[in-house]
């Protein structure tokens, strides 16, 4: 597959398709390499990174394992939100640990006999929380999850937005397909980053986008400890000044931003667990673009190869994305192998496998 051409050597401009979290990621990273970049996005409000939580664990708490690619996210995230943050002169990165409340008692077994597993060992500390009992009710106890945190999402978007002004390489619009098309007549590269809402099906196979429905409070919690974040079958995301970012539910219906009754559920689970009165302040809902197979998709056409797709990142945007985008930019100039995983031929494989 070639590679993108350097700008000092060609006056290609590689047109992104969406302002979220994976179009800014990608478009910052292709910037910082000294690529043209223009960036385009209609300013949906209800996509999936204007009402995400932006929490980020490498954990799966289903079975109490580290995720996919975690060591390498974790690394990746680390390094480069933090200089993220210098280049846009923004505050939006914020590390810190996440107190796991078991839900029964097979939880609290499972987390003792992990704790020494040399791949989980980083993340899972022997520590303790000393007065996590005066704010949550923990009858099997807790862990402490190490290298999490959250990232304000929105502060990003905007601060990104405005570095991508400065530079007069932001269009507010939505794009069309013929103004896609023209680009790509043209020479220049077109990367789409529309998260669930597919923009063509110009990649000749029906891309298995699934749009999930998640809803997300702000909940403001006098009392409740902001020092970390926590879960127990719900998380709560300390925002500061007494608020916090309360969720999330997974809805595959209906495909609307009023809020619906699985919303009621995670009040009721904050009554049950949390030690303090709640007020809600704003209910947000949004889609996560998902895949059947939980891994995103990336790449270029084969019959367009300057059309190229960047999303699926499902409810782990935050802690993937920055991996990811650094892996397709790798494949990009350098034409190293895209991971299978993340491939976005697989589906095709697939299909002719049979």
């Amino acid at each position: 597959m070639s590679a993108v051409r350097l700008p000092d050597r060609e006056r290609d401009t590689i047109h992104i398709i969406g302002q979220g979290l994976a179009g800014s990621m990608l478009a910052l990273l292709l910037m910082e390499a000294d690529y043209k970049v223009h960036v385009h996005d209609d300013e949906y409000q209800t996509s999936s990174s204007v009402v995400a939580a932006g929490m980020w664990n490498p954990l799966s708490f289903v079975n109490l394992k580290l995720s996919w690619m975690g060591h390498e996210m974790v690394s990746s995230l680390e390094a480069i939100y933090p200089r993220f943050e210098k280049l846009l002169g923004a505050s939006f990165f914020h590390p810190m640990p996440l107190a796991r409340i078991f839900p029964d008692a097979g939880s609290t077994n499972l987390w003792e006999e992990r704790c020494d597993n040399p791949s989980l060992k980083p993340f899972m500390s022997d520590d303790s929380i000393s007065d996590i009992d005066s704010n949550f009710l923990q009858p099997h106890g807790h862990g402490v999850v190490q290298h999490c945190g959250w990232l304000d999402i929105p502060t990003f978007l905007y601060a990104a937005r405005k570095y991508f002004e400065a530079h007069t390489c932001y269009s507010a619009h939505a794009v069309s397909i013929g103004e896609q098309q023209h680009w790509l007549d043209q020479g220049d590269w077109v990367i789409q980053c529309t998260g669930w809402k597919k923009l063509s099906d110009d990649f000749g196979v029906d891309l298995p986008l699934i749009a999930n429905k998640g809803q997300v409070y702000t909940l403001e919690i006098p009392g409740l400890d902001e020092r970390y974040m926590s879960n127990f079958g719900r998380f709560t995301i300390p925002l500061g000044n007494n608020l916090f970012r309360v969720g999330s539910t997974y809805e595959h219906r209906p495909l609307d931003p009023l809020p619906s009754p699985a919303a009621q559920q995670i009040l009721e689970d904050v009554l049950q667990t949390v030690k303090h009165p709640y007020d809600v302040r704003e209910l947000k809902a949004g889609y996560r673009p998902t895949t059947i197979d939980r891994f995103p998709i990336v790449g270029l056409n084969q019959r367009h190869e300057r059309l190229g797709i960047f999303t699926g990142f499902g409810s782990r945007g935050v802690i993937a994305v920055p991996w990811c985008a650094s892996h397709f930019v790798e494949h990009l100039t350098q034409g190293s192998p895209l991971l299978p995983e993340v491939n976005w031929q697989r589906f095709q494989w697939r299909k002719k496998m049979g």
